[in-house]
């Protein structure tokens, strides 16, 4: 009975003791610690900072907590957190006995871009392109004529202008052809669900070569068999129904191997947007099966652009919210190739990326007929900036 008396008040003094930490009013806890930032974007500079905030049950904690990155404890003077590391850090919080769940802050050495002069304040008339996503790989037998096909049709210069080009390697990466622009199933899938693609009885996507148009219209190329001039009839036919295409801005800068794209998006009509972006790679290197082709242009490195909508995470685009006819909204796109690079699966023996051949691909949907759309589009280069595009 002694040793269970004994127990029992040091067990009390314990919740005692936890219930008296940092500036708790003596109530009951459920051991919930969250940690907070007034910000999630520092510049690495080692002066401009991220203030914390901590609370345990919802009650501010101001003292004894320790701030880690990883395993590594953190030296935060007055929950101010500094950094002179680029890159995203996962920062999380232990006090007591309670830990918390990490936050990421982004830190960037490159200065937040300005947005482009708009040359014409008052005009809601945007020039439009169609998105054309080409679903292949160097591996795929089919895909060296759709190619060849497709490259006929960019040969022509006005109709290269209509179109941003993003290749999908998504083929299953073989020996025999080892695609250095291969794209993993998680991301490609993605990409494929928004225009609902899928082939009856199978669950990884469609079959290769597919080319997907604005997210609305796609076929298989090897059983259609399409050429060139039925491709830019196609395009032409999307484009003749455009008649709210946003204008999309963009400043870019690739610096030191970080991404921050500042793109601000202007609409024709009012309407709800969203907003994503791709990295892409020209200039891969690869021989392609059954072809002469040994060169691929506007490889998908990167798309950031998944965000969970009903149920399910779609490549649509990040919201934008509602957007009134002639006004304006921004978004800022930071990343670090680094921590691109690290996500790629090793076993696909990724090519490191040539950074003087990247570029990016923006695109604006938003949805029509319940169904989600590409809206417009554009091809980014890095430091140079992209003013609105109005049509002539």
């Amino acid at each position: 009975m002694n040793k269970i008396m004994k127990f029992a008040s040091l067990l009390a003094a314990a919740v005692m003791l936890i219930s008296c930490g940092g500036d708790n009013d003596g109530g009951s806890l459920s051991g919930v610690l969250e940690i907070k930032a007034d910000k999630n974007l520092v510049q690495s500079d080692g002066e401009d900072y991220v203030t914390l905030t901590v609370k345990l049950d919802g009650v501010t904690v101001t003292s004894d907590v320790v701030f880690y990155e990883g395993t590594t404890a953190l030296n935060v003077e007055d929950f101010k957190y500094f950094t002179t590391v680029a890159g995203d850090h996962e920062i999380w919080a232990s006090y007591q006995t309670y830990v918390s769940d990490p936050i990421t802050i982004k830190a960037i050495s490159v200065q937040i871009p300005e947005t482009p002069a708009d040359p014409n304040p008052s005009g809601t008339a945007f020039k439009s392109r169609v998105m054309a996503m080409h679903f292949t790989g160097t591996g795929c037998g089919f895909c060296g004529a759709m190619m060849n096909a497709l490259e006929d049709a960019y040969s022509n210069e006005a109709f290269k202008d209509k179109v941003v080009k993003a290749a999908v390697h998504n083929y299953a990466y073989t020996s025999s052809y080892p695609d250095p622009a291969y794209l993993s199933w998680d991301w490609a899938t993605g990409m494929l669900r928004v225009a609902n693609l899928n082939e009856p009885g199978k669950t990884s996507g469609v079959s290769n070569p597919t080319i997907v148009l604005d997210y609305i219209y796609g076929f298989y190329y090897y059983q259609s068999g399409v050429t060139s001039g039925q491709y830019m009839g196609y395009v032409d036919d999307i484009l003749a129904t455009k008649n709210d295409a946003c204008g999309i801005a963009v400043n870019a800068k690739l610096v030191d191997g970080q991404v921050v794209a500042k793109v601000t998006v202007k609409a024709a009509k009012t309407g709800n947007y969203r907003i994503g972006a791709m990295l892409l790679e020209d200039g891969i290197q690869a021989r392609q099966s059954s072809s002469e082709i040994n060169m691929h242009d506007a490889c998908v490195r990167h798309i950031d652009a998944s965000e969970k909508i009903g149920n399910r995470v779609h490549d649509y685009g990040h919201s934008l919210g509602t957007i009134e006819a002639g006004k304006t909204a921004d978004y800022l796109f930071i990343w670090n190739l680094a921590d691109i690079q690290k996500k790629n699966d090793p076993n696909y023996y990724w090519n490191n990326f040539v950074q003087e051949n990247l570029r990016m691909a923006v695109f604006v949907t938003n949805a029509k007929n319940d169904v989600y759309q590409i809206n417009n589009a554009v091809n980014v280069d890095f430091n140079v900036e992209l003013p609105f595009e109005y049509a002539k």
